[in-house]
C-alpha cells in the first residue's frame, strides 16, 4: 500500500501520513478516516505530518480533495505540515490558498521533517504564550 497512517510519537500528539510511490484517492481516504478517528480519540491537540518525500505523481483533482480534508478537520486538530521537495505540490498549495481560506489555516508546507517538527513546536508554543 502506498499510503500509511500511524502515530509519529509515543505520546500520540502527531499523526504521520506516509505517501510513497504512485497512490490514489481510494487508498488515501480509508487512511484519512483512520487518522480522524485517531485524532478524535485524544482529548488534546493533535498535529499532522504528511510525508510526501517519496511520493510519486499526484492523483487528479488535488485541490478538490485538499479542500475536503481542510473542511472536515476535527476540533482538536492543530496544523498539518506537508513535507515535500515537489515544486508542483508547492505551486498547487499556493494556488489553493488563494481560493480556499481553510487550506492555509490547516495546511503548511516545508521540505524537511526537521522543519515540520519545528513548525509544529512553534505553533504550539505560540498557542501557549500568545504575544
Amino acid at each position: 500500500m502506498a499510503v500509511l497512517v500511524d502515530w509519529y510519537d509515543a505520546e500520540k500528539t502527531i499523526v504521520l501520513y506516509t505517501l510513497e510511490g504512485k497512490w490514489t484517492w481510494d487508498e488515501l481516504y480509508p487512511e484519512y478516516r483512520k487518522a480522524i478517528d485517531m485524532e478524535k480519540s485524544m482529548p488534546y491537540r493533535v498535529d499532522v505530518i504528511i510525508d510526501m518525500r517519496q511520493s510519486g505523481p499526484l492523483p487528479l483533482n488535488l485541490l478538490t480533495h485538499v479542500k475536503n480534508f481542510a473542511d472536515r478537520q476535527p476540533d482538536n486538530i492543530g496544523i498539518s505540515v506537508v513535507v515535500t521537495h515537489n515544486s508542483f505540490v508547492m505551486a498547487i498549495y499556493q494556488a489553493g490558498c488563494k481560493f480556499y481560506a481553510n487550506i492555509r489555516r490547516y495546511f503548511v508546507i516545508t521540505k524537511t521533517m526537521e522543519e515540520a517538527l519545528q513548525m509544529i513546536e512553534a505553533q504550539r508554543t505560540e498557542e501557549k504564550d500568545p504575544a
